[in-house]
């Protein structure tokens, strides 16, 4: 499977206010910053899909998909300004949830007395994080400037891998029209792995690179179900 998605009149943010390149003064002197949300973004992703599944025993079903995608446009949202608030060609780059290469694998596994294994393996390339360098270079009064030559998000994370497991068992009574209870145990990031967000994409500071949030840690998670 193939797709191609196009984003027009994006929202994003600018400060139609800032001081004019090269000469410090700004448009209006009697105001600070003006910060004006505009419809003026866009986007483009392509991606493509291959997916197998497969039933072997009458016992284990199995999903695989791997999806090769790009994404990419030039706003991360509608509270973010650009480096350059009159220079928007800059912010074109990959997209804050672009992942290039992703697997995905589900499969079940049926077990005796109405018992059934699942789980879904996640893996994924990193995502992108903006890179400057921790000064207002330009003077717009903003410290987001990006080094030169470097475009937005061209920094790169580390990847996703993540295991969920889940086990369900159905109770069945002899009577007829009984409820149908089933008792689920799910795991999810069962190994705990940390998937690490949110990376510091300054130069200036001593943590560039690093990260200051992760996905969720492991969680156990028992529930009922009853069907009448």
């Amino acid at each position: 499977e193939y797709a191609m998605l196009r984003g027009l009149q994006r929202f994003r943010l600018r400060n139609v206010n800032a001081p004019l390149p090269g000469t410090g003064v700004r448009p209006d002197a009697s105001f600070i910053n003006i910060d004006q949300f505009e419809s003026s973004g866009s986007s483009r992703s392509h991606s493509l899909r291959v997916m197998y599944q497969m039933e072997a025993f009458g016992k284990v079903e199995l999903i695989s998909q791997y999806t090769l995608s790009r994404a990419e446009d030039n706003t991360s949202g509608l509270f973010f300004l650009p480096a350059d608030n009159y220079n928007f060609a800059g912010e074109w780059g990959r997209s804050d949830f672009d992942r290039r290469h992703q697997v995905d694998l589900l499969g079940t596994l049926r077990l005796p007395y109405r018992t059934k294994l699942g789980a879904i393996v996640s893996l994924a390339s990193g995502i992108p994080f903006n890179i400057t360098t921790g000064r207002d270079d330009n003077g717009d009064t903003t410290a987001n400037d990006r080094p030169p030559g470097i475009g937005r998000n061209t920094g790169r994370g580390p990847g996703l891998a993540n295991v969920d497991l889940r086990l369900s068992k159905k109770i069945r009574f002899a009577s007829e029209g009984a409820p149908k209870p089933e008792v689920r145990i799910d795991a999810f990031n069962v190994f705990n792995r940390v998937n690490f967000r949110n990376f510091i994409g300054s130069l200036r500071s001593p943590f560039f690179g690093t990260a200051n949030a992760a996905l969720p840690a492991r969680q156990i998670q028992l529930s009922l179900q009853i069907e009448f």
